[in-house]
């Protein structure tokens, strides 16, 4: 299996982070990496996916400048494989903290505001035994897709949306919506928890 590893950034990568994809076991598999530039992360997205399609790769496994994966990341995500499967990690408001939920939302909802707690991934792992689940999409800071749904989707994959009401969708969630168009469900894994490095703001007097 080809896997093109990558992280979409306008900024640098944390050390923790690119620690973290030096030590992914690969599996077997052959891992090349890429580090994407964009003026923003749509823009560090699409090229990526392009990227992707001509390498002619299996899986691109996206990874956000400042998300930390686990070893196994690779081996849990090719585990009974989906189309996209995301990883979960601590959301964080514009202030940089912790919100006390995760970076996934629930199945069946209209939008992308119920999200699931950390305890209620646990419970899923732990007490019954659920590995892959579907969900309604998340972020992207850990997104493992199979390059056959690039070619499903319409270009741009990944764009950012304002709306006349002033809501706006995140390109990482456009992509979850362009999925849906096209049938394509969308999973997460209870094994590939995440950890987030978060920038905190401090303000002189």
């Amino acid at each position: 299996m080809k896997i093109l590893v990558a992280v979409p950034t306008f900024e640098t990568i944390y050390p923790d982070t690119f620690y973290s994809i030096y030590n992914l076991d690969p599996c077997g598999n052959e891992l090349d990496f890429r580090y994407i530039r964009g003026y923003d992360c749509a823009t560090a997205r699409n090229s990526i996916a392009r990227c992707s399609l001509d390498g002619k790769y299996d899986y691109v496994l996206m990874i956000d400048n400042d998300v930390v994966l686990k070893k196994d990341t690779i081996k849990y995500m090719l585990e009974d494989p989906k189309m996209v499967t995301l990883g979960y990690y601590a959301h964080r408001n514009a202030n940089n903290t912790f919100t006390g939920v995760t970076s996934i939302c629930k199945l069946g909802e209209y939008n992308y505001t119920k999200q699931f707690t950390d305890e209620e991934i646990r419970v899923l792992r732990e007490e019954k035994g659920v590995t892959k689940f579907q969900i309604h999409g998340g972020g992207m800071g850990c997104a493992f897709i199979n390059t056959a749904a690039f070619k499903r989707i319409d270009y741009p994959w990944y764009d950012w949306v304002n709306y006349k009401d002033f809501g706006m969708l995140s390109e990482d969630l456009y992509f979850c919506e362009m999925c849906k168009s096209q049938n394509i469900p969308i999973f997460s894994d209870t094994r590939c928890g995440c950890g987030h490095i978060f920038r905190y703001i401090q303000n002189v007097k």
